[in-house]
Order: structure tokens, then C-alpha cells, then sequence
């Protein structure tokens, strides 16, 4: 995947923002990229666009046929409560596999690709309990 290609994702990606409890949610599945740091590109290029609000950004996809998610907290949302890696660690969790990281920026993944509406959800439902 080019640069390009990528940034011209965001507009859209922007599009699916949605309330959940306190926090503005980005939740998507993008589908194959050509690694997480696609992912990771994606996820921070949006958290910055929305860096005034309490958002969450939890991008999916595939790289080499294995899923991946990617979540990334602006401020606003870790002063409420979100932390980045406890989503990523649940997302993982339903993808058959692990992760962590910061409570800004964090990664997980798994063995299980159709899995990633569910981990998606799973983000989603932990946010609305937080």
C-alpha cells in the first residue's frame, strides 16, 4: 500500500465516527493491507483529525492473512477513562491472540480473520462500560 492510497482513506474512515457513551468511535474494518503499520498509519492519521474530541480509534485489517487491530486514544478519551492497550488486549483476545501497548497507541492480533466484526464490537462494548 502506498502513503497515498492510505491517506485517501481517512475522509472516509472520519465518515463512520459515531457516539458511544462519552467517546467519538471510529470502529472499521479496512480489509488487506500490506502490514499493521498500515494500520497504524490509519489509526493515527485519524486520532489526529479528531485530536479536540474524546475519540477512539480502532482500525482492522489484514496483513499476509492475519488479522491485526490497531487502537489508538486522543487525550480527551484517556482523561476519560479509555486506555489503548486494555482495547487492543480484548480485541485480541476474540482474534485468538494477544496485545497491549501504550494507553495512547496499541496493537494486537490473532489467528482467526473472520473474527474482526467481533473484536471490533468487543472495543465498542468495553467503551460503553467504561
Amino acid at each position: 500500500f502506498e502513503s497515498r492510497a492510505l491517506a485517501e482513506r481517512v475522509p472516509a474512515l472520519l465518515d463512520t465516527a459515531a457516539p458511544v457513551g462519552v467517546f467519538t468511535v471510529v470502529a472499521e474494518h479496512v480489509g488487506a493491507v500490506g502490514s499493521p503499520d498500515d494500520l497504524r498509519s490509519l489509526a493515527t492519521s485519524v486520532r489526529e483529525r479528531l485530536a479536540a474530541q474524546s475519540a477512539v480509534i480502532a482500525i482492522a485489517g489484514t496483513a499476509d492473512g492475519k488479522p491485526a487491530v490497531i487502537i489508538a486514544t486522543t487525550a480527551g478519551a484517556r482523561e476519560a477513562g479509555a486506555k489503548a492497550g486494555v482495547l487492543a488486549k480484548a480485541a485480541a483476545g476474540v482474534l485468538g491472540g494477544g496485545g497491549g501497548g501504550k494507553d495512547d497507541l496499541a496493537q494486537g492480533g490473532g489467528s482467526d480473520p473472520a473474527a474482526i466484526p467481533a473484536a471490533l464490537e468487543a472495543v465498542v462494548a468495553a467503551l460503553r462500560s467504561t
